[in-house]
């Protein structure tokens, strides 16, 4: 038996670790969870009992080897830091295939766990050609997608008939916060553009900000967009309830396509390809004079079901055993 310790800030990651955690369990093993920020929240939500805590302290539990997440804090690097110098096998989660090897610098340094785990691939493939990293890479999926897409699938095979308008959803994400002006955009000038580029109805648009961004700046957003308005709904409810799903490079985009429903990607201006998944599963809009046309056909696959995304089936194929498997095999001293 091992006993697991479950760090996380980020909430991508923290969703990951708590896909695995009941394989994990099932299997005889213990975890443990810490986390910070909205981590926090998510995995209490969860049923899970959470030691909040701004940086790694001792704890009266013993522990034999660290699982976290990844992102833009340092705070999964510091528990990093603190499994070595215990000696104690570190294991990190990236839940998807952007700013790879960024979630492991430290200003000019690099800071890395024992091994890392990916989506697919592609991602392994992007870690070992830029030589940043000498940790062991597993490839396991995506455990989060696995159950989310399952449990999405059941809530709209039982839904009711809609009745009204088709309901899209804006999915946002701090691309101001994280990444200020070097993407060529931010969330809120990407909702201006759609919204000036869309007629008034007969659609209704619900904006869902992420946890981190500033909720005044977008009541102000949105009060200049007549008809839409900021949905206080989970991201699943709004997936089982929504007709279509706009947004950035979030993750959520690819939520949405593997239930088949209509997906529309605007980054105008873009200065590269951010999320190359996002470039796979819809058409991305990268100047504003292409909105609305892209947005009239995003209309006409309104209500239309659509492929489910079989081309992922292998990032949801045993994705949380498999995870599972790679923190086995990190806790038995297989890390390198």
């Amino acid at each position: 038996m091992t006993r697991f310790l479950f760090a996380a800030h980020d909430p991508g990651g923290a969703l990951m670790l708590a896909a695995a955690a009941p394989v994990i369990r099932s299997r005889g093993h213990e975890i443990v969870f810490a986390g910070a920020g909205p981590t926090v929240g998510l995995w209490r939500d969860a049923g899970y009992d959470v030691a909040e805590m701004a940086e790694p302290v001792d704890l009266t539990t013993s522990i034999d080897a660290v699982a976290t997440g990844t992102g833009f804090s340092n705070y999964e690097q510091m528990f990093w830091g603190w499994a070595s110098a215990r000696q104690l096998p570190s294991l990190a989660v990236i839940d998807a295939w952007t700013n790879l090897v960024g979630r492991f610098q430290d200003g000019d340094r690099v800071v890395q766990p024992n091994a890392v785990c990916v989506i697919d691939e592609d991602a392994s493939s992007s870690i070992g050609n830029s030589g940043a990293l000498d940790a062991r890479l597993f490839v396991v999926g995506q455990p989060h997608l696995q159950a989310q897409t399952a449990l999405l699938r059941g809530g709209r095979l039982a839904r009711p008939v809609p009745e009204g308008p088709p309901i899209v959803v804006f999915f946002s994400e701090p691309v101001r916060e994280d990444y200020g002006d070097t993407r060529g955009f931010d969330q809120f000038q990407v909702f201006r553009t759609l919204a000036a580029a869309i007629p008034a109805g007969p659609v209704d648009i619900l904006v869902k900000p992420h946890p981190r961004e500033d909720a005044g700046a977008w009541t102000s957003a949105v009060a200049e967009c007549p008809g839409a308005v900021i949905s206080g709904l989970s991201a699943p409810e709004l997936l089982i309830a929504c007709d279509g799903v706009a947004g950035m490079t979030t993750m959520v985009l690819l939520e949405a396509h593997l239930l088949g429903l209509p997906v529309l990607s605007v980054q105008p201006d873009r200065t590269s390809v951010i999320n190359p998944i996002i470039d796979e599963i819809c058409d991305v809009v990268t100047a504003g004079t292409a909105l609305p046309a892209a947005w009239r056909l995003f209309c006409d696959r309104l209500g239309t079901p659509g492929t489910a995304g079989g081309q992922f089936g292998r990032i949801l194929d045993n994705a949380d055993g498999r995870l599972a498997d790679a923190m086995e095999a990190v806790a038995i001293g297989l890390s390198r």
